[in-house]
């Protein structure tokens, strides 16, 4: 933040502030670049993860990138200000300031101060009739560094207020938008659901959270990934016959969609569909879920591509939706890579209908 001071002819005072050690410079710039990195990713995670935007969201990248190369710029500051500046400090006195660095020592005299400046890179740039010099405020310890503009008068107070409210509004939108797109991508995220592919376990308008821990946390394809990562080892189990789950479809038109169906034979389970019902491992399957509806390939005929009649693949998933009669799912588009799957249904929270039914019997957990 930028704000300019004066010196304050009824003020007395003499203090004398040195530069980080170097044990306290080592935490300072380890400090530093841990925030450096984690700007670069939030960058890259917001502009593939963000929910409600056509994702990679350029507008993210080009705001991060900004925020991110002019941190950097404060860190190269800060690197090359040590080497000037370190075992130096900085006398503040009602009569003069004195800034040390490693090879001479500046005394400027209060009278011939001009003004001083708190930049945006962290210096305290002192301004007299001929020259500026520069401290490296930030190089100094914490509660040190912010006595620094008590010391002097603002030269504009209510512009460094709104400056300070605004940069403290900023700060936490940001920080509470990262937050809430890793809640989302991580843990819990709210859907509603659009068709009738489901019914009548879920219905249109039905509003839902679909929670991520159980399968494990997927890190989305970020720039320079082949694909998204599947963090299993985080997960508490592996899906099951039954769970009802979401997932991008394997087709092409719907990329940027979001499917919900139940999950019906796994890995290395032998899948048929014979006499309109499902049959795993020769069993015939009792789906009350379905409401006897017909299970067949009437509306989606298979071909060489999207047979899914035999033994599951490796990786591979077969998922129907429970209205069999109206739905497109592994009929149509084949097996579903289980590395697509980005969580479980989970609860049901809200539907406008049962509101005006008076009809709260569906609400709760999703079987």
């Amino acid at each position: 933040m930028i704000q300019f001071l004066r010196f304050d002819k009824s003020k007395e005072f003499d203090v004398e502030y040195k530069i980080l050690d170097t044990k306290e410079a080592v935490k300072f710039f380890l400090k530093s670049g841990l925030f450096f990195l984690l700007f670069i990713y939030s960058t890259l995670f917001l502009a593939v993860a963000i929910p409600f935007v056509k994702t990679p969201c350029l507008y993210i990248y080009f705001i991060g990138g900004i925020a991110t190369i002019f941190y950097f710029i404060r860190i190269l500051n800060y690197i090359i200000k040590y080497i000037k500046y370190k075992g130096g400090h900085i006398r503040l006195n009602n009569s003069f300031i004195e800034v040390k660095s490693t090879d001479k020592t500046i005394k400027i005299p209060a009278d011939e101060v001009t003004y001083l400046e708190l930049n945006v890179l962290g210096n305290l740039l002192i301004r007299d009739k001929y020259t500026i010099t520069s401290f490296p405020r930030m190089l100094l310890k914490n509660e040190e560094r912010n006595l620094i503009p008590g010391f002097f008068q603002d030269m504009s107070p209510k512009r460094t207020l709104t400056f300070k409210k605004i940069w403290e509004f900023v700060d936490a939108i940001v920080v509470a938008l990262v937050l809430a797109v890793h809640i989302i991508q991580y843990i819990v995220q709210a859907y509603n659901i659009p068709s009738g592919s489901m019914k009548e376990t879920l219905q249109e308008g039905d509003h839902l959270f679909v929670e991520k821990i159980t399968y494990g946390p997927i890190i989305p394809k970020m720039m320079g990934m082949d694909k998204p990562i599947h963090l299993k080892f985080l997960s508490i189990r592996d899906i099951k016959r039954g769970d009802i789950i979401i997932f991008t479809p394997p087709v092409e038109k719907d990329k940027d969609k979001d499917y919900i169906k139940r999950c019906i034979a796994l890995p290395g389970d032998e899948f048929h569909i014979k006499d309109d019902t499902v049959y795993i491992n020769g069993i015939k399957q009792e789906e009350s879920y379905t409401l006897d509806k017909p299970t067949n390939y009437f509306h989606c005929e298979p071909n060489q591509f999207t047979n899914i009649e035999g033994i599951v693949p490796p990786g591979k998933v077969v998922v129907l939706g429970d209205n069999r009669t109206d739905s497109s799912d592994g009929r149509c588009f084949g097996y579903l890579d289980i590395s697509a799957i980005k969580g479980k249904a989970f609860i049901l929270y809200w539907n406008s209908n049962m509101l005006t039914n008076f009809k709260f019997n569906r609400f709760g957990l999703i079987r």
